[in-house]
C-alpha cells in the first residue's frame, strides 16, 4: 500500500482498506471475522466506549500482498460507531524507512499534507508506554490522519479519526471516570459483601460434608 503510485484523485481519508469511519461495531466485527466476545468494553456509560484489536497478517485466507505490512489495527467505537483506527505497521515491512519516505507515499495516495496542526488522538488504553511522535497530518472534512513515529522502536502507524466522533468520545471518557471514581465506595463494599458471602456459603458446604462423613 505505502509504495502505491500516485492516484489522479486523492483517496478517501476516512477509508484505510475495506474499513470506513462510522461503520457500525457490527460491520467491523463481521469483515475480519471476529466475535462479539473479542470487543473489549472500555465504559459503558455516559456512552459505550469499546476497542477491538485485530492482526490481520495472522488471518487465514488474506491475500498476503495486502495484510504483510500491517502487524495491528484497533478500532475503537462510540456507541457501536467507528471513530477512530489505530494502524500499527510491522517494523520489518517499513525497516529502512525515513519519514520523508512514509510522507511520500502517504502524499501519494491522499494528496499533501495538513499544514494545520492536528490535535493527538489518545492511544489504546492497552497500548505500551512507547508514546508516538507526530510525523505529518491530512485532513479531509471531518477526517483525521496522523502518521506517528514509535520514540523507542522507531516504528511506524497511523491515527485515522473523526473528528466530530472523538470529540464526543472524549467527553464520554471524562465523565465516565468521574461516574466511576463517584461510584467506586459503593461498588468495593458491594464485591467485599459478595466475596463475605462467597466466603461463608463455601464454609458451610465443607462443614456439611464434612459432618456426614465424619467417624469419630
Amino acid at each position: 500500500m505505502l509504495l502505491a503510485s500516485s492516484p489522479v484523485v486523492a483517496a478517501d481519508l476516512s477509508t484505510y482498506r475495506e474499513f470506513t469511519i462510522g461503520a457500525s461495531t457490527a460491520d467491523v466485527t463481521a469483515r475480519i471475522g471476529a466475535a462479539e466476545t473479542d470487543l473489549k468494553t472500555v465504559h459503558e456509560r455516559p456512552a459505550l466506549l469499546q476497542e477491538l484489536s485485530w492482526r490481520p497478517r495472522y488471518t487465514s485466507g488474506r491475500n498476503p500482498v495486502e495484510r504483510d505490512s500491517v502487524a495491528v489495527i484497533v478500532f475503537s467505537f462510540i456507541d457501536n460507531q467507528l471513530f477512530r483506527m489505530t494502524i500499527d505497521y510491522d517494523r520489518n515491512s517499513t525497516e529502512g524507512l525515513t519519514t520523508e519516505d512514509m510522507v511520500a507515499a502517504l502524499s501519494a495516495m491522499y494528496g499533501p499534507r495538513s499544514t494545520r496542526t492536528a490535535t493527538v488522538a489518545p492511544r489504546p488504553a492497552f497500548d505500551s508506554l512507547d508514546t508516538p511522535t507526530m510525523i505529518a497530518t491530512w485532513r479531509q472534512g471531518d477526517a483525521t490522519l496522523t502518521l506517528n513515529q514509535s520514540t523507542y522502536g522507531g516504528s511506524f502507524g497511523l491515527v485515522i479519526t473523526s473528528i466530530p466522533l472523538e470529540a464526543l468520545a472524549r467527553k464520554a471518557q471524562a465523565t465516565a471516570v468521574i461516574i466511576d471514581a463517584r461510584e467506586a465506595p459503593a461498588r468495593d463494599a458491594a464485591r467485599a459483601r459478595e466475596q463475605a458471602e462467597a466466603a461463608r456459603a463455601a464454609a458451610e458446604k465443607t462443614r456439611a460434608t464434612n459432618k456426614a462423613a465424619f467417624k469419630p
